[in-house]
């Protein structure tokens, strides 16, 4: 969720002559389609955490064309004052604004670069919160997985007042919202935390002392109705936000902000989000189910906002554009272990974290099944008890379908409990293990047992194996106290026959899969090399895990091939995109992934 940030940090500035190069294009989305986007809906919680007054709809997000500028489309977002069958808050109660947002979570992540975005906004009045920007892509909540806003319209008079005498301002405190733009970087700090921001999280915007931040001011040319760029500088080490306003370039800050430990969250991946809010803590107007918390909205109505582009360059010799979901695991995926061999694996407080729920445990004395290292709990008398192993980024386990999730664990018969998994979109799904019962092979004797849940029956209807937040969860619901140890988890993709053939790695990976070309326009030859000759599956999944088409073929030993001319089962050729295929034999399955461009 996006909040108004609301603390003071201690900012490392670096000095104002910093100097640095745009390099190469490397990625851009012009907006001739929506491929690359996720079109969010409803009003998430509490107005998305910001007392937003706004539905968010897909009907309010389109491509349309550029006035003045044949040829040329835009990312076009609608704000609307409307209501009706739907248009509701979390709580089901009537709301009278509707609005568009989209996000790339999933099929586009930036690590470093110099992002850039050609933005034209619309009348704000009072009520308006246009904003293109950046959420990070770990599995933390916010602010702990960091924020980096490219641009903000809408801010508090105050707010303008504040640093109005600096940046194109005049020091008259007159400015409105449509003649100042900011922009902002949100990480999480321990000092932030007190009890007005228990989030702890920490602003650079927050600057009471006029020290650091520089608002962009115009008078004679208000910001809106035409269109201005958003720059953002990315390296390792530093921030750097400006505005491009009829070709010159304006800082956003005094200087660029020095990335440190404390901040590491702006080191690791983001993606990208472009929306037009209504209302809420960062305007004047007012908050959610508060109307005296600020003005009326008076945003003239319906309000459009453009993204003509948004584009990343390298920068100092940095920049990383991912394109869909993460790499794809396979094989044998260690969550929690130390003995098993494994083709790739977690590691505890470097790529997840383990997390007790809310208290209920405490440690245990139980020594491990293997290694050194063991997750050893007893019950905090809580009515209940819940823990997991978060991978700290997503984890794609989509190649696992067909798998197990293993694990070892020792704790009483009398003990009914969950075994779940939990993805990036906050979508569970668990199985149960009733007391006194054998499930999924786990015999309880006292001793250390093992389970091998298969993946079909935990990942339900709902979760994303592409994208998964907790790849390991327990919980209990009846209060039973209890002492108990979980050791040796983990995912295999292979065929288990028995739950004692845990040490037997499964040949799996298919030799030299690729596709030739690369991105490709009409069609692409997809290489596959099968230890022995024998019959094969070939199927080909958009971003969203849907089935596009498939191929069932006999494929001689060494090297075959596959030719697909972008249309799917019915024909009909399909958008550009990321696209995920597959190929599954008698020894196991692979997957890669590639790009459709027209």
């Amino acid at each position: 969720m996006k909040f108004a940030a609301v603390l003071a940090v201690s900012l490392l500035l670096l000095p104002c002559g910093a100097q640095g190069q745009v390099g190469a294009l490397i990625w851009e989305d012009d907006f001739a389609d929506l491929d690359n986007w996720i079109i969010l809906t409803g009003n998430g919680y509490w107005g998305w955490g910001n007392g937003e007054l706004e539905f968010y709809s897909e009907n309010n997000v389109d491509i349309a064309p550029v006035a003045g500028e044949p040829g040329n489309t835009a990312l076009r977002i609608v704000a609307r004052q409307e209501s009706g069958p739907g248009i509701v808050d979390q709580w089901g109660n009537p709301l009278n604004y509707t609005s568009g947002k989209v996000m790339s979570k999933s099929m586009v992540t930036v690590k470093y670069g110099m992002v850039e975005a050609r933005v034209k906004v619309p009348d704000l009045d009072l009520g308006g919160w246009p904003a293109v920007w950046m959420l990070g892509n770990a599995n933390y909540a916010w602010p702990r997985n960091g924020e980096l806003d490219l641009m903000e319209l809408g801010s508090h008079q105050w707010f303008r007042d504040l640093h109005d005498t600096h940046n194109g301002g005049n020091g008259l405190d007159n400015a409105t919202v449509n003649e100042s733009v900011s922009a902002n970087a949100i990480f999480y700090s321990d000092a932030a935390v007190n009890p007005g921001n228990p989030s702890g999280a920490s602003s650079l915007s927050w600057d009471p002392d006029d020290l650091y931040c520089r608002p962009y001011y115009n008078y004679a040319s208000p910001l809106i109705e035409r269109f201005l760029i958003y720059r953002m500088y990315w390296d390792e080490a530093t921030l750097r936000f400006t505005v491009v306003d009829s070709g010159v370039e304006y800082d956003l800050f005094t200087s660029p902000f020095a990335i440190d430990p404390e901040s590491a969250e702006f080191q690791e991946p983001f993606y990208l989000i472009a929306n037009l809010a209504i209302g809420g803590a960062f305007t004047d107007a007012y908050n959610l189910g508060d109307p005296g918390s600020g003005a009326p909205v008076s945003m003239p109505f319906p309000a459009e906002m453009l993204v003509d582009y948004m584009r990343v360059y390298e920068w100092n010799g940095q920049g990383e554009v991912h394109l869909g979901p993460p790499a794809f695991e396979s094989g044998r995926y260690g969550i929690y272990t130390e003995e098993t061999p494994v083709s790739g694996g977690l590691e505890a407080e470097v790529t997840s974290q383990i997390y007790v729920w809310e208290g209920t445990l405490t440690d245990g004395t139980i020594p491990p099944y293997e290694g050194d290292n063991v997750l050893s709990w007893r019950t905090a008398g809580r009515g209940w008890f819940g823990a997991g192993i978060m991978a700290i980024q997503p984890l794609n386990l989509f190649d696992f379908g067909a798998g197990h999730l293993k694990f070892r664990i020792k704790i009483p018969a009398n003990v009914t409990f969950k075994i779940g998994i939990i993805d990036s979109w906050g979508n569970q799904s668990y199985v149960s293990f009733p007391a006194n019962q054998t499930t999924f092979g786990l015999v309880r004797d006292g001793q250390w047992g093992q389970a091998a849940i298969p993946v079909a029956d935990i990942r339900g209807t709902a979760i994303d194996l592409r994208m998964l937040s907790y790849a390991f969860v327990i919980l209990e619901e009846q209060g039973t106290a209890c002492e108990f140890a979980l050791d040796d988890i983990y995912w295999d993709a292979g065929v288990i026959s028995g739950v004692d053939e845990g040490d037997r790695v499964a040949d799996l990976r298919l030799e030299n899969l690729s596709n030739t070309p690369n991105p490709f326009n009409a069609r692409t030859e997809i290489r596959f090399e099968l230890p022995a000759a024998g019959t094969y599956d070939l199927e080909i999944h958009d971003v969203a895990g849907r089935r596009i088409t498939g191929f069932h073929g006999v494929g001689t030993a060494g090297m075959n091939t596959f030719s697909w001319d972008g249309r799917d089962d019915q024909g009909a050729v399909v958008s550009s995109g990321v696209y995920t295929y597959r190929v599954t034999s008698g020894r196991g399955s692979a997957s890669s992934t590639m790009v459709l461009i027209k």
